[in-house]
C-alpha cells in the first residue's frame, strides 16, 4: 500500500498543476467564444492545434520515453539528457527553416491560404515544446514534481495573462487612441493573438528550466543517440497514431464537412469536447506520475504485481470519476461555455458522456501500456496505436457525412476501446501481468450503466436527488469491494 500511496502523494501535485493549469486555461473558452468575432474562428483555433499535435510527435521523436528508459539502463542520466537536447535543437532549428521556405504551402493544404505566418508560429512552438519536454522530464525522474506543478502554471499563466492582453485591453486601448495599440489591433483577425500568446509562454518556459538546461554538455554522443533514436522510433508511430486519434477528427471535419460549415461545426464538438475535462485531468495527471515509476519498479522482482495493483486502483478512481462527471455535466456545461449560442446547437451535450467513455478507456489503456515501456517492445507496442488510429480514420470517414461530429465522438469512443482490447492481448503474450481482468471489466461495465443511464435523466426532482445518490453509491460499492466486505472478484484473467 506504501507503493500506491507514493504513487497517489506525486499524481496529486502533479495533478495540482494540471487540473489548475487546465481550469485556468478552460477560462480562455468564455474569453474565445466572447471576444472572437464569430463562432467560426473557434472552430479555426481547434484545426491548428490539430494539426500541432499531430506534428508536434515528429518535433519529440519519442525522445521523453528513451530518457526514462536510457537513464535507468546507462546510469548515466546527463549524458542522455544532453544528448536527447542538443539533438533536438539541432532538428527544431532544421524545421523552423523548412517552415519557413514552405509556409504558403503548408498553409494551403490546412486551408487557411491567406495566413502563412501560422505555419512559421507553431514551428518554433513545437520546436520549443520538445526541448522543453525532455526538461519536464529530467524533473519528472528526478522526483520534483513541485518545481514542475510551478514551471507549469507559469507557462499556463503567462499564455492565460497574453491572452486577456491581446483580446481584450489590447482592443480597449485601441479604441482610446493608443498608438501601440491601434497599430497591434485587427479586429478581423483576433485569432492570430492566440497563437502568438502560445508562443511566448512557449519561449518564456524554456528559461525557467535553466538549472536542467546548465547542466547540458556540448555535443552529442552519436552511439548513445542511435541507441536511443532505435529504441524511440516506434513510438513516434505510437504517438502519431495517439494523436490522430486525439485530435484528427478536427481535421477531418474541417475537410468532411460543407466548407460554409466546417469551422462552426468544429467551434461546437471543440467546446463541447472539452467537457470531458475533469476525467481527462486525472488520466494526464497520472501519467506524469506513473511513467517514472513504471521504470523504477521494472528492477524489482513483485513488479508485475506492482503493475496490477496499479491498474485496480487507476480503475476504481477513473469510473467514479466517469460516474460523477455525468452526474453533474447538466451544471457543469453552462458554468464553462457562456455563450448559449453553442447551446444551441441540438448535438452538443450528446457527445459529452461519449466522449468520457473514450477517455476513460485511453485512461486505461496508457496504464496498460506498462508492457513495451518497461520490456523494450517498443514496436510490437506502437501496434494498438496504429490499430486504433486507422480506425479512427475509417470510422470517422464513414460517420461524418451522416452523423456530423457526432460520428467523430462515436469513433473516439470505439478507436480507444479496441486499442484496450489489442494492447491487452498483446501484453499476455509478451509480458504478461496478472491484472483482475473480471474485476476491472465489472466495475468499468457498472460504471458505464449508471454514467448513460444518468444522462437521460433530468435536472429536476427525481432527476437531481438521482444525480447524487448514484455516484455516492458507486463509490461506497467499489470501497466496500475493496475492503472485500462485498465478496471480492477472483482474477480470471490467467486461467
Amino acid at each position: 500500500m506504501s507503493t500506491i500511496k507514493k504513487l497517489a502523494s506525486q499524481t496529486a501535485i502533479y495533478g495540482l498543476s494540471t487540473m489548475v493549469g487546465r481550469l485556468i486555461n478552460y477560462l480562455l473558452v468564455p474569453l474565445y467564444t466572447a471576444y472572437l468575432a464569430e463562432v467560426a474562428d473557434f472552430g479555426v483555433v481547434g484545426v491548428m492545434f490539430g494539426w500541432a499535435s499531430l506534428f508536434s510527435v515528429f518535433f519529440g521523436l519519442g525522445l521523453e520515453t528513451a530518457y526514462f528508459h536510457f537513464s535507468q539502463k546507462t546510469g548515466d542520466a546527463p549524458k542522455v539528457f544532453s544528448t536527447a537536447v542538443n539533438f533536438l535543437i539541432i532538428s527544431g532549428f532544421i524545421w523552423v527553416i523548412i517552415s519557413r521556405w514552405f509556409a504558403p504551402d503548408i498553409m494551403y493544404g490546412i486551408g487557411y491560404p491567406n495566413h502563412p505566418e501560422y505555419a512559421l508560429w507553431f514551428t518554433m512552438i513545437l520546436a520549443i515544446d520538445a526541448i522543453t519536454a525532455i526538461g519536464f522530464a529530467k524533473l519528472r525522474q528526478e522526483k520534483k514534481p513541485w518545481k514542475f506543478a510551478f514551471i507549469k502554471l507559469t507557462n499556463i499563466f503567462i499564455n492565460v495573462g497574453a491572452n486577456i492582453f491581446f483580446l481584450i485591453i489590447v482592443p480597449k486601448l485601441a479604441e482610446n487612441g493608443v498608438g501601440f495599440a491601434v497599430r497591434w489591433y485587427n479586429s478581423v483577425n483576433q485569432v492570430s493573438w492566440i497563437f502568438i500568446s502560445n508562443l511566448i509562454a512557449s519561449s518564456i518556459t524554456l528559461p525557467l528550466l535553466y538549472k536542467s538546461m546548465l547542466q547540458i554538455k556540448l555535443g552529442i554522443d552519436f552511439k548513445l543517440l542511435k541507441r536511443m533514436l532505435k529504441y524511440s522510433y516506434p513510438l513516434i508511430f505510437i504517438g502519431l497514431a495517439g494523436m490522430i486519434n486525439e485530435t484528427f477528427d478536427r481535421v477531418l471535419l474541417k475537410k468532411l464537412l460543407p466548407e460554409l460549415t466546417a469551422d462552426y461545426e468544429v467551434s461546437i464538438y471543440n467546446a463541447f469536447y472539452k467537457l470531458s475535462l475533469v476525467l481527462t485531468l486525472f488520466v494526464q495527471a497520472f501519467r506524469f506520475a506513473v511513467e517514472p515509476f513504471f521504470f523504477e519498479q521494472s528492477k524489482k522482482l513483485d513488479a508485475k504485481e506492482s503493475y496490477a495493483y496499479v491498474m485496480k486502483y487507476f480503475v476504481y478512481v477513473i469510473s467514479f470519476i466517469f460516474v460523477f462527471t455525468v452526474a453533474i455535466i447538466p451544471y457543469l456545461a453552462p458554468l464553462l461555455i457562456r455563450n448559449p449560442d453553442y447551446f444551441l446547437h441540438p448535438n452538443g451535450m450528446k457527445i459529452v458522456p461519449i466522449l468520457l467513455a473514450a477517455n476513460l478507456f485511453l485512461g486505461v489503456y496508457y496504464t496498460l501500456s506498462v508492457w513495451y515501456k518497461v520490456s523494450g517492445h517498443t514496436k510490437i507496442g506502437a501496434m494498438p496505436a496504429i490499430f486504433g488510429a486507422v480506425l479512427t480514420i475509417i470510422l470517422n470517414y464513414l460517420l461524418i457525412p451522416r452523423m456530423g461530429f457526432v460520428g467523430s465522438a462515436i469513433a473516439t469512443l470505439l478507436a480507444y476501446s479496441s486499442m484496450v482490447v489489442v494492447g491487452y492481448i498483446l501484453s499476455k503474450k509478451y509480458y504478461p501481468i496478472p491484472y483482475n481482468l473480471t474485476l476491472i471489466t465489472i466495475i468499468i461495465g457498472i460504471a458505464f450503466v449508471l454514467g448513460f443511464w444518468l444522462n437521460t435523466l433530468s435536472t429536476i426532482n427525481y432527476g437531481v436527488w438521482m444525480r447524487i445518490i448514484i455516484p455516492l453509491s458507486f463509490g461506497l460499492f467499489v470501497y466496500l469491494l475493496d475492503k472485500k466486505i462485498i465478496p471480492h472478484v477472483k482474477n480470471k484473467s490467467h486461467q
